[in-house]
């Protein structure tokens, strides 16, 4: 029996997906968005799905399938063809070691013969799988587990992604912080040559940006996130220069009309803005 840290074909499912959409005539540029649409995920969480680098569950897989019209067996990778596989099932589950539980994705087979003795067992509560060393214990219709795949990093990989962008690493710090324990996954980004880089190689459901950086304002930035794959992004400036007369009020107003941003002065109620993206991102 194979235990798996990660998804091992959802690089794979990732590419059959996005065969399918384009045989479903989906240019390339909307399949993110479709599949968004289809499992109401937030724009990163789709892009790194749709690239393999978040794992898919059973349910997501189907889920697309139906959406098409198609059958959910051709999304799946190379397990079907291992012969180890043969007469055994996928099915969504939860890996039970000791008191902690695991979501997984486990290959079920045929019910335990009398005198067997399989590394783990399956066996349903409450319409669940799940699974479990084999310790001797009976388990009313175990089933024998061909193959355990578990997902380590996908907690964090289905959190909106938002990008906190501050020269003042402590105020970066702590509003990043301040997203993880509202449930974002948030990444503090010190200055501007930071953040465009990271921009670079990754989508962020989210931006919060600070207005001044030295001499330069962060306008060039935020058209930069309305030019990427996810120009829809909430984004919020903040800033505490305005009563100084360092930030033009002018300046602001015009990027706030032009690209929909919201801004913020500095100190900014954390609750009120965390509240403001929260609505933006249709999360409560």
């Amino acid at each position: 029996m194979q235990n798996d840290a990660r998804t091992t074909d959802s690089v794979t499912v990732a590419e059959r997906v996005r065969e399918l959409m384009t045989r479903h005539g989906i240019g390339k540029r909307q399949q993110t968005t479709e599949l968004c649409r289809i499992l109401h995920l937030s724009f990163s969480q789709g892009h790194r799905k749709l690239r393999g680098n978040s794992p898919w569950t059973l349910a997501q897989i189907k889920k697309v399938a139906e959406a098409f019209g198609e059958p959910a067996a051709q999304l799946f990778g190379a397990q079907l063809l291992d012969p180890g596989m043969v007469g055994a099932t996928a099915h969504d589950a939860v890996l039970c070691v000791s008191a902690v539980e695991l979501a997984c994705t486990a290959w079920i087979g045929a019910p335990v013969e009398p005198g067997g003795r399989p590394d783990f067992v399956a066996y349903e509560r409450n319409g669940q799988w799940r699974v479990a060393r084999h310790d001797g214990a009976l388990y009313q219709n175990a089933h024998e587990v061909h193959k355990i795949e578990i997902y380590p990093r996908r907690a964090e990989s289905d959190k909106p992604l938002i990008a906190v962008v501050d020269d003042d690493r402590a105020s970066a710090d702590n509003l990043r912080d301040y997203l993880q324990h509202a449930g974002y996954a948030a990444q503090s980004l010190y200055g501007l040559a930071a953040f465009n880089e990271a921009l670079q190689q990754q989508l962020f459901d989210g931006v919060v940006i600070d207005w001044l950086f030295g001499n330069q304002t962060s306008a060039d930035a935020i058209r930069a996130v309305r030019s990427s794959e996810n120009p829809d992004a909430p984004i919020f400036v903040l800033t505490g220069e305005l009563l100084t007369g360092k930030a033009s009020e002018s300046e602001i107003s015009q990027i706030v009309r032009q690209y929909n941003v919201a801004c913020y002065e500095k100190p900014a109620r954390m609750a009120i803005l965390v509240a403001d993206l929260s609505k933006r991102l249709n999360r409560g």
